[in-house]
């Protein structure tokens, strides 16, 4: 009686691992289809996860605020166009001669830099042309990808040299946030540019996923396709550079744009505005930015 006992025992015994065993492989198999499954999605939707262009916004231009300006439409290809702004020097100055081709964030369109960017870039003395991507405001209504801002970007750019004949050494490029990737793009591919101006740069935008922890167990760089790698970028750049950044950014930090500063050539300077963060790095402490930049822009020939 005891051997039988034993053996429905030891039988239960089985049976019951058996069945956490395929409880067990039933859950690993449902915890690998959801890391599948968020690697596809990050992987199909990041395009707009990086350019989260707004669908609705307040309409605006710089008559708003008093300030002459040509409204453009550049184009990049046959079909699609980019939007743009040409905003003349306010009046006769060191900088009058240069142009600032201006490239803004993800987050908002030219009408939304009137307030963001335009009139505290205006008070620098500098010809300005400022773009939309396509996909952003009125340009053409394509799905923005890296390659793609960096075509427009080289429209804006080949509009200045060919259609203003704005000679090359006189154009500073001038990027803030994902702006600072086509900037550095076209800083590299043209040597013969004026200057670099990066303001709240990041290393890349994989970089800036792996400061999320739980980002960390995905493949990011294997499913990036929209990398924006600056650093390793900006060692071929050839021009003088001028990186800033908010000593309270907590999306780009400080150490990116040191990391940047310490590959980049000389001339470089780096400046940290003090109290500013991401979004209001063009309001806190603007005064004290501009003062640097107004003193970059003078440096350059």
């Amino acid at each position: 009686m005891a051997d039988t006992d034993t053996g429905v025992s030891i039988s239960a015994v089985e049976q019951q691992a058996s069945r956490y065993r395929r409880l067990i492989a039933r859950f690993a198999l449902v915890v690998l289809a959801i890391y599948v499954a968020t690697c596809a999605f990050f992987y199909f939707r990041q395009d707009k996860m990086t350019f989260p262009a707004p669908a609705t916004y307040p309409r605006a231009t710089p008559l708003d605020s008093g300030v002459p300006f040509e409204d453009l439409r550049i184009p990049v290809n046959e079909s699609q166009q980019i939007h743009a702004w040409w905003i003349p020097a306010a009046a006769p100055s060191a900088s009058a001669d240069k142009v600032l081709l201006v490239f803004h964030g993800n987050g908002y369109v030219l009408d939304q830099s009137v307030r963001l960017e335009m009139i505290p870039l205006h008070s620098l003395g500098a010809n300005l042309l400022m773009i939309d991507y396509r996909g952003y405001g009125t340009s053409s209504a394509v799905t923005p990808t890296e390659k793609r801002v960096n075509e427009d970007a080289r429209a804006a750019f080949n509009y200045l040299t060919n259609v203003r004949k704005v000679p090359s050494r006189n154009i500073i490029l001038f990027g803030r946030s994902i702006g600072t990737g086509p900037a550095t793009e076209l800083a590299k591919e043209d040597p013969d540019a004026g200057g670099l101006i990066l303001i709240s740069p990041f290393t890349s935008t994989v970089d800036i996923a792996k400061t999320i922890w739980y980002l960390r167990i995905f493949p990011l760089t294997l499913l990036s396709h929209n990398r924006f790698d600056n650093l390793l970028k900006i060692g071929a750049v050839h021009v003088p550079v001028f990186i800033a950044v908010g000593s309270e950014d907590r999306l780009t930090p400080p150490a990116m744009a040191e990391s940047l500063f310490r590959r980049a050539n000389e001339p470089k300077r780096l400046y940290v505005s003090p109290g500013a963060d991401h979004n209001n790095i063009m309001e806190v402490g603007v005064a004290g930015l501009a003062k640097q930049i107004t003193a970059f822009i003078q440096t350059i020939h």
